[in-house]
């Protein structure tokens, strides 16, 4: 124990505090506080040690990924462990080669308490470099890694453990050797027989376009050797699902819905292979017992480990809503152990003060502590005391929760559809290729059978080829033979508008412009307009197939002098007529396209509409009105006659006002008698003539 106490002060007492872009890999952050705390904790731990099967509460083993600071979070956790689970700490190779093991640190987490068990971060890319430099094997560089292991101090019969860091997208993909690879090396590492824990690359929670890597991880859960051979070197599997804050926090929600936003991320490997077909057996079973849902614990980090950068309470409320969501997790899978973790690796992004930075992380990692413990006492809600009193509430303005990992509930099968977006093309005119693609989950894919196509068009207008030049007919048969992905066709339409083509249960809607102007029309084609009045007129614009196209036309009349244009746009115009009869053209031109309208402008015949006299105050007053059709007509000339009986008592000649009408009266007094006025319209050649006498 003397000795083991030395140690850790040796190696916490020039250890900086880090912070800046990038953690340094330290033992602890808090070198003092954290010798005093281990040995406060080491000293309970020997006084007092803990029975797991004395507790009422769920098993649990809670792995933690340490980038950095691994000593401080496994003597946190000590202090409010949860006497129903074993911590296993990772501790990371040295920085310089990673392929040799950290010496001096497995013995200061083991004796924390029987709990409490250092594993060795196996780093991958350490040994790819040390298999390429000695020309050596990936079986041979597992075996070796065990070795260092050894000599490092991690003990496995003493509860230690290893951890492959990590299994990369190209295992996923079943990318050339990679799946052999890493057999190979799991072989070498459990060579003993000591199974270890594999970490495997994911995909961050805010991902939106998914369909490559589902279809990706569909192909790998069918690898049923592999996943056999793997579950003889694997105890524990845990994808990284480093969560985002961002798809955590939405305001307005419940924690049960935050779990379960949680539970279809943190779970999504093990859900796609319970719907899996039978061919992924082998993975369904093995991921039934070993799989981890594996949280984000890494604060403050605007990206990496997924986005963490706010408040170290809202990262406290975060990790508590994952505690939960991976209990529940547990317990619908029927999980006799819960199996979960975290990432830590704390990056003092915001500027804190060393100590503020100290102070806050520590708040995280006691929260972790809390949650674990207080998460596994037995209950209806599984794990729902890990958001008491009040966590599990935080909101971030923006958060959203990303429900495309919902499908992974459901295991896709291959279809095709559309690999080009909808095109726009011009009337006439031919497409670029309009490839059609076998896909799985959105993502390209290869038939497993001859997948004969029939195309079809909405438009009447439209056809298809299999060359840019034709001949397009309506429908069109092509295929996508065994072991293919595409087959593309060409497509021209000469109607505007927004074609729908298919191919069997698929279709994409398309949109077909008009062409280039080739004929105006003006409306109306003739007019008959009388003086001094209005007519609108307006232009049409086609293409060559008939499409409507918007003309940009200017307007101009063959003669002025028969009236103006006004209220002129693009597209219409008003004409007024002058006081002038006669016929002109309207025409309407855009470019080198014109049509022209044909005018005709009327002068309406006048007429005496009324002849009258009255009495008014003794005086006689006659009248006469003149109107073109319906309107008064000014300055036309009369001749006003008024007699009584044979006696002529005026005759007035003048010419009508605004109101179309001559006024003559009396200058005397005139007795009441009948008086007749009769009108004359000198300028016409007929006379109108209407009399009435006056009473």
């Amino acid at each position: 124990m003397k000795q083991v106490l030395i140690v850790i002060a040796a190696a916490l007492a020039a250890v900086p505090v880090a912070q800046g872009a990038r953690p340094k890999p330290v033992p602890s952050l808090t070198p003092a506080a954290t010798q005093a705390l281990w040995r406060a904790e080491v000293a309970r731990a020997k006084a007092h040690p803990r029975s797991v099967s004395d507790a009422a509460c769920r098993p649990s083993r809670a792995i933690f990924y340490a980038q950095t600071d691994w000593l401080r979070l496994a003597t946190k956790l000590a202090q409010t462990p949860s006497p129903c689970a074993q911590y296993y700490i990772s501790v990371p190779p040295l920085a310089a080669d990673k392929s040799q093991a950290r010496a001096n640190q497995a013995a200061q987490i083991r004796a924390l308490g029987p709990q409490f068990h250092a594993v060795d971060e196996i780093s991958w890319n350490g040994w790819n470099a040390w298999v390429t430099a000695n020309a050596s094997s990936w079986f041979q560089a597992g075996v070796t890694a065990r070795e260092r292991m050894a000599a490092a101090g991690f003990d496995v019969g003493a509860g230690d453990a290893w951890a492959l860091n990590e299994l990369s997208s190209a295992v996923r993909k079943g990318t050339g050797s990679a799946r052999r690879n890493a057999l190979d090396f799991l072989h070498g590492l459990s060579s003993d027989g000591v199974k270890g824990i594999v970490f495997t690359a994911g995909l961050g929670q805010t991902t939106s376009e998914l369909g490559a890597y589902k279809l990706n991880l569909q192909n790998w859960l069918q690898d049923a050797a592999f996943w056999t051979e793997a579950a003889g070197y694997a105890s524990d599997w845990a994808q990284e699902t480093y969560g985002d804050i961002r798809a955590y926090a939405v305001a307005g929600t419940t924690p049960q819905q935050r779990r379960d936003a949680l539970v279809q991320y943190l779970g999504h490997e093990p859900a796609l292979a319970a719907a899996g077909p039978e061919t992924a057996g082998p993975a369904r079973d093995f991921l039934r017992q070993a799989y981890v849902t594996f949280g984000n614990a890494a604060w403050a980090w605007p990206s990496s480990y997924g986005w963490t950068a706010a408040p170290a309470a809202t990262m406290q409320d975060f990790v508590s809503g994952q505690v939960y969501a991976s209990r529940a997790f547990a317990a619908a899978a029927g999980a006799t152990v819960d199996r979960f973790g975290f990432a830590w690796a704390p990056n003092n992004t915001q500027g804190l003060t060393a100590a503020d930075f100290s102070a806050q992380t520590g708040s995280v990692l006691d929260r972790i502590g809390g949650a674990i413990r207080d998460s596994g006492v037995p209950a209806d809600d599984a794990g729902s005391a890990a958001c008491l009193p009040s966590w599990c509430a935080t909101a971030v303005d923006g958060a959203v929760f990303t429900t495309g990992w919902q499908s992974f509930s459901t295991w896709s099968t291959p279809a095709v559809g559309f690999a080009t977006v909808p095109f726009q093309l011009t009337a006439g005119t031919v497409s670029a290729p309009v490839t059609l693609q076998v896909q799985t989950a959105g993502a390209p894919d290869v038939a497993t059978s001859d997948q004969v196509l029939t195309l079809a068009t909405s438009s009447p207008k439209g056809g298809f080829s299999t060359v840019a030049t034709g001949p397009f007919t309506p429908t069109l048969t092509v295929t996508i033979p065994t072991g293919g992905s595409t087959a593309s066709v060409y497509y021209t339409d000469t109607l505007a508008g927004t074609p729908t083509i298919a191919a069997g249960a698929v279709s994409q809607i398309e949109a077909v412009a008009a062409g280039p102007l080739a004929r105006l029309a003006v409306t109306p084609a003739t007019a008959t307009v009388r003086t001094g009045a209005s007519q609108t007129f307006s232009t049409t614009g086609f293409d060559a197939y008939g499409n409507g196209v918007a003309p940009a036309a200017t307007w101009t009349l063959s003669s002025t002098a028969l009236g103006r244009l006004s209220a002129t746009t693009s597209s219409s115009t008003v004409f007024t007529a002058g006081t002038r009869g006669g016929s002109l053209g309207l025409t309407a031109t855009s470019g080198a396209i014109s049509s022209t309208a044909s005018i005709t402008v009327t002068k309406p015949r006048l007429r005496l509409a009324g002849v009258g006299t009255k009495m008014v105050g003794g005086h006689l007053v006659a009248s006469a009105r003149v109107l073109a059709g319906s309107q008064p007509v000014r300055g036309v000339a009369l001749t006003l006659r008024v007699r009584r009986g044979s006696s002529v008592l005026a005759v007035v000649e003048g010419r009508t006002a605004a109101n179309g009408k001559l006024l003559w009266r009396s200058k005397k007094k005139l007795p009441r008698a009948p008086y007749v006025a009769r009108a004359v319209i000198r300028s016409a050649s007929t006379a109108s003539r209407t009399q009435q006498p006056a009473r």
